[in-house]
C-alpha cells in the first residue's frame, strides 16, 4: 500500500498560533519526515514543532473525494472535522469552520471579500488544477485578514521534472439513478506541462456542464434564486504556470488561472413549504424576472520569488492580483430595488465587483548567532482592496466603492529547549484603514445620504505555544492566537437608513478580533494514530449572519463564543486494509441583549452540526482501491433567548458514499456513487434556521453515479 493510500487523513501539529507561523509535522509510521513544506504556513519546520492542527489533503485523496461530489466544500467536510456541511451550491454560505469563516487561498492568494462577503470564495478554481489541500484548524494571522476559523490553502499542480512534455487527462460523468437526462453532468480537463532542473511549465483548460440533482424521492432539488447554483450550469477554467531556477538557490514562478462559471437558465425554482415538511424543488423552464443568470468570473495572478540563501537565511516574496465578479439573480425586491422609497419595485441585480492587490515578504534564519534551536522570522504584508456592489441593470451603486488598505508587519521566534520541549512567540502588528466617500443609499433605505470617512483600525496580534514530547510517540500541546477580519462591510453601508451619520462613526465596521486557545496530544503508533484537540474561540464584538423578519440577511455584531472538541484517528488492520475517523463536536452562543453575557445558541447559518465521519479503505491487487465512508451528523436543539424568536431543532441524518478505482495499462477507471442508500433528507442549512424559507428549503441530493476515465501521456 502506498503512503499516500496508507494514511488519507494526516493530521499534522502545526503552529497555526499567530502571525506567520512555521509548521510541523507528526511523522506517522512508514513517513520519515525531517521537516515538512507547507506553504500555507509560509515556513518550513522540523517535525513535531509548535501546537496546532493541521489537514493535509493529496492530490490521491482529492480525486477520491471528487468521485462523490466534484465541489470543494464536499471534499471538505468528508476530511475536515469541524468543517460545515456543503451546500452543493454557487454560495457558500453556512459553510463555516469551527464556527467562523474559513480563509481560501489559492497559491498564497486570499480569496475572501472582506468588504462585502458574497460567499462565493471556495468557486474560483477547478478542483482538478489542485494538486494538494493544507488546511489550518483555528483563527490565526498567518495569511492576514479573514482566517477567524482557519485558512484552507490550496496548491495548484507543478509539471513533474521528467525533461519531457506530458499530459493528464481526465473524463468525467454524473448522474442520478433514474437515468433522467436532465441529471446528465460531463467534464473534461487536460494538463499538459514540461519540468527539468532549470525550468518548469504546466498549463490547463478544464470545462464542465452540470445538470440537475435529484434528492431520495426521485424529485429535482430546488435551485438557489438570487444566490446561485452549481446545478444547471456552465464553467470553465484556463490555468499556466510557469518558473524558472535563476540559480541553485533562487527561483522565479508565475501562476495564472481564469475561472467562469454560469447558470444555464434552463431551469427554475418552485417553493417548498417548510412548515409542512415539502422541499423546494425545481421546473423546467426559464427563471421568470431574475434578471441573466448568475456568474462567477475570477481571475488570479501571482508571482513569487524565493532564495534560500539570502543574508544568511531563507527569503520569499510575492506579488498578487485578483479581479472578481459575483453577479447575482435579480428580481422585483420591493425591500431593495425602488427608484422612490414608496414607489413600485422593479427588475434589478447586484453584482460584486472587487480588485485585490498585495504584496508578502518574508525572511527566516535557522540556528541565528550560534545559538542552536533558535528560529527567528520577519516580514511584512500589504494589501489594497477596491470594492463595490452595484446594481447591474440600472446602473446605480449600491455599496459604494470602499477601499481597504492593509499592512502588517510581523516577527516570530521559535525556541527548542530541548529535543523534546519547544517553544514559539510572535505579534504581528495589523494597521488597517478603510476609504469610503459620500454616498447615498438606494431608495429602499430612504435614499439616505452619508458622510464618507477613513477610519482606522489597528490590533497587536500575539501567538505563543509549547509542545512537549512525553514519549518518542505522544506529544501535547498548548497554543494561544489571534486573528483579524472585518465585518461586512457592505451589508452595513448599504441598509443605514438614518440622516446624518458619517463612515468615521459606525461602531458596526470595527474589526473582528478573534481570540482562539487550543490544547492537544498527537498519539503515533505502529499501526495507526490518534489526534485530539480541544479549542475555544471568543471575539467581543463578533460577527453574526442573522436572516431578519423580511428574510433579508443581515450583520449582527455581538460577542460571540465557541467551543469545540477535534478527534482523528485511523488504524491499520492489515497492510491493505485501513479504517478511520474523524469527530467534531460543537457549541456556539452569542450575546443577543447586548449586556455582556451570551445567552442564545448560534443557528446552522453560522456554526456546524456535531459530526462523525467513518471510512474503511482497501487496497487490492492490480491496482485496484475502494473505499466506502459513513458521514452522521447529530439532533441538535437551538435555544433562544430574542424576544419573539421560539427554539428549533435539527433533525440529523446519515448518509453512505462508496468509490472505486482500478487503474490499468489503459488508464485509471473509477466509479463513485453519493448516498449510496438513496437517503432523503432535509440538509443542516434548510433545517438549522431560526427563520425557514419557502424558496430555501432544500432537500440533500439522492443517490448519485460518478463515473470517471483519467490517462497520463
Amino acid at each position: 500500500m502506498s503512503a499516500q493510500a496508507k494514511f488519507p487523513n494526516i493530521v499534522l501539529p502545526l503552529a497555526v498560533v499567530g502571525a506567520v507561523l512555521p509548521c510541523g509535522a507528526w511523522a506517522q509510521d512508514a513517513i520519515e519526515l525531517q521537516t515538512i513544506s507547507v506553504e500555507t504556513a509560509r515556513f518550513a519546520k522540523p517535525v513535531n514543532a509548535i501546537p496546532g492542527t493541521f489537514t493535509l489533503l493529496d492530490e490521491e485523496q482529492i480525486e477520491q473525494q471528487t468521485l462523490v461530489a466534484d465541489d470543494l466544500a464536499s471534499v471538505l467536510e468528508n476530511t475536515v472535522p469541524g468543517f460545515g456541511p456543503s451546500l452543493q451550491k454557487l454560495t457558500g454560505r453556512a459553510e463555516t469552520f469551527r464556527g467562523r469563516n474559513p480563509l481560501y487561498l489559492i497559491d498564497g492568494v486570499p480569496q475572501h471579500n472582506a468588504l462585502r462577503d458574497g460567499s462565493r470564495d471556495g468557486h474560483t478554481i477547478d478542483i482538478d488544477f489542485i494538486e494538494r489541500i493544507e488546511v489550518i484548524h483555528g483563527a490565526n494571522a498567518i495569511q492576514g485578514i479573514g482566517a477567524t476559523g482557519g485558512i484552507v490553502g490550496l496548491r495548484t499542480k507543478t509539471a513533474r521534472k521528467t525533461g519531457s512534455w506530458e499530459n493528464d487527462v481526465k473524463l468525467t460523468t454524473s448522474i442520478g439513478d433514474n437515468f433522467d437526462s436532465d441529471g446528465f453532468t460531463y467534464k473534461g480537463s487536460w494538463l499538459g506541462g514540461i519540468g527539468t532542473d532549470n525550468y518548469d511549465v504546466t498549463t490547463g483548460v478544464a470545462y464542465k456542464q452540470t445538470g440537475m440533482f435529484y434528492d431520495g424521492d426521485g424529485d429535482f432539488v430546488g435551485l438557489y434564486p438570487t444566490q446561485g447554483d452549481i446545478m444547471d450550469s456552465e464553467s470553465r477554467d484556463l490555468f499556466f504556470k510557469a518558473g524558472y531556477q535563476l540559480s541553485p538557490d533562487q527561483r522565479v514562478q508565475l501562476m495564472v488561472n481564469d475561472f467562469e462559471l454560469e447558470r444555464n437558465h434552463d431551469f427554475r425554482s418552485v417553493d417548498g413549504d417548510p412548515d409542512a415538511g415539502i422541499p423546494t424543488t425545481s421546473e423546467r423552464g426559464a427563471p421568470v424576472d431574475v434578471g441573466d443568470p448568475a456568474k462567477n468570473d475570477v481571475t488570479t495572478v501571482t508571482l513569487d520569488y524565493n532564495n534560500a540563501a539570502l543574508l544568511g537565511g531563507s527569503f520569499n516574496a510575492q506579488l498578487y492580483y485578483q479581479d472578481y465578479q459575483a453577479l447575482f439573480e435579480g428580481g422585483t425586491f420591493g425591500d431593495f430595488f425602488r427608484l422612490t422609497p414608496n414607489g413600485p419595485p422593479f427588475l434589478d441585480q447586484s453584482s460584486i465587483e472587487s480588485e485585490k492587490k498585495g504584496v508578502k515578504l518574508t525572511q527566516t534564519w535557522r540556528n541565528i548567532a550560534g545559538i542552536k534551536g533558535l528560529t527567528p522570522s520577519l516580514g511584512f504584508d500589504h494589501q489594497r482592496d477596491a470594492t463595490a456592489q452595484v446594481l447591474a441593470r440600472s446602473g446605480r451603486e449600491w455599496v459604494p466603492e470602499t477601499t481597504l488598505k492593509s499592512s502588517a508587519p510581523f516577527v516570530q521566534l521559535d525556541y527548542d529547549f530541548t529535543p523534546r520541549l519547544r517553544a514559539t512567540v510572535g505579534v504581528r502588528y495589523e494597521q488597517a484603514e478603510l476609504e469610503v466617500d459620500d454616498y447615498v443609499t438606494i431608495a429602499a433605505a430612504n435614499s439616505t445620504p452619508v458622510g464618507g470617512g477613513n477610519p482606522d483600525f489597528s490590533e497587536s496580534l500575539t501567538n505563543l505555544g509549547l509542545s512537549f514530547d512525553l514519549t518518542d510517540n505522544l506529544t501535547i500541546y498548548g497554543s494561544f492566537s489571534e486573528g483579524f477580519t472585518m465585518p461586512d462591510v457592505g451589508r452595513v453601508l448599504r441598509a443605514i437608513d438614518t440622516p446624518g451619520l458619517n463612515v468615521d462613526s459606525l461602531i458596526d465596521l470595527q474589526p473582528v478580533v478573534t481570540d482562539n486557545t487550543e490544547v492537544g496530544l498527537n498519539f503515533n503508533f505502529d499501526r495507526g494514530s490518534l489526534h485530539i484537540a480541544w479549542y475555544r474561540s471568543d471575539s467581543d464584538l463578533g460577527s453574526r449572519l442573522d436572516l431578519n423578519a423580511n428574510d433579508v440577511f443581515e450583520v449582527r455584531r455581538e460577542k460571540t463564543e465557541i467551543e469545540g472538541w477535534e478527534v482523528t484517528g485511523d488504524f491499520n488492520v492489515t497492510d491493505s486494509l485501513l479504517v478511520g475517523a474523524n469527530y467534531s463536536s460543537i457549541e456556539g452562543r452569542f450575546d443577543s441583549d447586548g449586556n455582556g453575557s451570551v445567552d442564545s445558541d448560534f443557528d446552522g447559518l453560522n456554526i456546524a452540526p456535531d459530526r462523525l465521519n467513518l471510512y474503511a479503505e482497501m487496497d487490492f491487487n492490480s491496482g485496484n482501491r475502494g473505499r466506502i465512508q459513513i458521514a452522521h451528523l447529530r439532533d441538535r436543539n437551538f435555544r433562544s433567548d430574542i424576544p419573539g424568536e421560539a427554539e428549533f431543532e435539527f433533525n440529523g441524518y446519515t448518509t453512505v458514499d462508496m468509490s472505486f478505482v482500478s487503474r490499468t495499462r489503459y488508464g485509471d477507471f473509477s466509479l463513485g456513487v453519493d448516498n449510496l442508500l438513496d437517503k432523503q433528507y432535509i440538509t443542516y442549512f434548510s433545517q438549522a434556521q431560526a427563520r425557514q424559507r419557502d424558496d430555501a428549503f432544500f432537500a440533500g441530493r439522492g443517490r448519485t453515479l460518478t463515473l470517471s476515465y483519467r490517462k497520463e501521456l
